[in-house]
């Protein structure tokens, strides 16, 4: 677990919605009790963060204290979208193309410590686009989603990029789950987030992951959301958080599509930090 990268979670966090210094040390100082209690349990860093942010929203009083990241995140994406989408489309293969943007588009992230989201986006897609992924199992990948496809989706910004692999997913499967936060969390996305983006008019459907966990919290899941897992021909999971929640767990099979923003994430999946990955996972092959 990343302590460090956590508690600056906090500390940003506080600073978003209060100047009071009361208050933010009283904010930093309730993820502390949290972290000191779930260190030394090697629990799954994404539901230890979980409950580290849902006690610090508490005591900052506010429901969604990265609101305006998240619609300028979101925003930036759109006004993006149109040259990303021509330059996809322009591709050989465009579902490939699609997903490996829509894992650059994983670089909206404002809670990773060290991790910049860029402000000239377009210019960094190109680059990040050339140097391609690191793990490549889109071939795979694409073949199951031919089925049943779950699609657990991550950062507001990066869900306007998913759209473009959405579409080229929606054009060959049975059915296009889409599953976003149930609860304002960090910079994730949120049905709220969803809509305002258009994703309803690409998805069959879109559920939640009930009561807003970072990843997934099986316990947590809406009935129909937990059906919809355990019924998939697929499930792609956007995202470090996702990793960390699903990589050891019983549901099969998964794309685990991210770029890898840390040394822990990095260490775990076998990349260097920065690395871009779609990696399928069976559980014939990770029991």
């Amino acid at each position: 677990m990343c302590l460090a990268c956590l508690l600056n979670r906090a500390y940003i966090e506080s600073r978003f919605v209060t100047e009071d210094e009361d208050l933010v040390f009283k904010a930093v100082g309730e993820a502390l009790k949290v972290l000191s209690d779930k260190y030394f349990t090697k629990g799954i860093n994404a539901h230890i963060a979980t409950e580290m942010h849902r006690r610090v929203y508490r005591v900052l009083g506010v429901e969604d204290p990265y609101k305006k990241v998240k619609e300028t995140a979101n925003k930036i994406a759109m006004e993006c979208l149109p040259t990303i989408k021509a330059f996809v489309e322009n591709q050989d293969d465009v579902f490939r193309a699609s997903a490996i943007a829509s894992i650059i588009a994983n670089t909206f992230d404002y809670g990773v410590m060290g991790h910049e989201v860029e402000e000239d986006f377009l210019t960094f897609f190109l680059k990040e686009f050339r140097r391609g992924l690191r793990i490549d199992d889109l071939n795979e990948i694409k073949e199951l989603c031919k089925g049943k496809v779950v699609y657990l989706t991550d950062n507001c910004g990066e869900i306007v990029i998913d759209k473009l692999f959405m579409n080229e997913i929606k054009k060959i499967c049975e059915r296009l789950t889409v599953v976003v936060r149930g609860k304002p969390i960090i910079s994730d996305a949120t049905l709220e987030d969803a809509l305002a983006v258009g994703i309803d008019k690409i998805a069959d459907e879109i559920l939640t992951n009930g009561e807003g966990a970072i990843g997934i919290i099986e316990e947590e899941l809406p009935h129909e959301t937990l059906e919809r897992l355990e019924n998939s021909d697929l499930i792609i999971a956007k995202g470090m958080a996702n990793y960390e929640s699903l990589s050891e767990g019983r549901f099969s099979p998964i794309a685990f599509l991210l770029k890898a923003k840390c040394e822990p994430v990095a260490m775990d999946v076998g990349v260097n930090v920065g690395d871009m990955v779609a990696m399928l996972r069976n559980r014939s092959h990770h029991p």
